[in-house]
């Protein structure tokens, strides 16, 4: 009777291990309904970073700091991680940058980090209010008027230096403001 015992034991040992190590996590897409950047929907304004101006601003950075610069925006997930292992997605965005975002929208509070490298939608709205929240940080380095290739220029350096860094005068290296130049002449 013992030996019965023991190997029933070891049999619901074995079937529990065999689910336990076969177990494979639910996963699940969850589609958030975002406002229209512009429109101001559930608190988010953008009064320096307009849709239309993001779009072309976008297109730049992507073309900058994305490992498939030719491509759109959301050929790289928000999860892909840069060779400096800070920057994330097509534009480099960094979790610092996302507590900005966080602290000055808050809109945005609401969403945690992974909740943005989830999300390509969620990314790139939070990437658009970083970009907002530094033109209207930027307004004294842009001349009035300012064409949006103009503004690219400005924002591109800040965008890789740093809001100080850029106001402190370092400067991108050259082969990054080469590739500016290149895509300001692509379209």
């Amino acid at each position: 009777m013992a030996r019965k015992s023991l190997k029933s034991r070891i049999m619901i040992l074995m079937l529990t291990a065999s689910l336990v190590f076969a177990y494979k996590p639910l996963s699940a897409e969850i589609t958030l309904p975002l406002p229209t950047a512009g429109l101001g929907y559930s608190g988010i304004t953008f009064s320096s970073a307009s849709a239309d101006l993001w779009q072309y601003l976008r297109i730049g950075l992507n073309y900058l700091e994305s490992p498939k610069p030719l491509q759109p925006p959301e050929a790289v997930p928000p999860t892909y991680i840069h060779p400096d292992s800070q920057g994330f997605g097509a534009y480099g965005f960094s979790p610092g940058a996302y507590q900005d975002v966080q602290r000055l929208y808050p809109f945005f509070q609401k969403y945690s980090w992974q909740e943005i490298m989830n999300s390509p939608k969620l990314y790139d709205l939070a990437n658009q209010a970083f970009a907002d929240w530094l033109l209207k940080n930027l307004k004294d380095y842009i001349p009035e008027g300012a064409s949006k290739e103009e503004i690219f220029d400005v924002l591109h350096q800040a965008w890789n230096l740093g809001l100080s860094g850029f106001k402190n005068g370092r400067q991108v290296v050259a082969s990054r403001a080469k590739r500016a130049q290149e895509f300001k002449g692509r379209l």
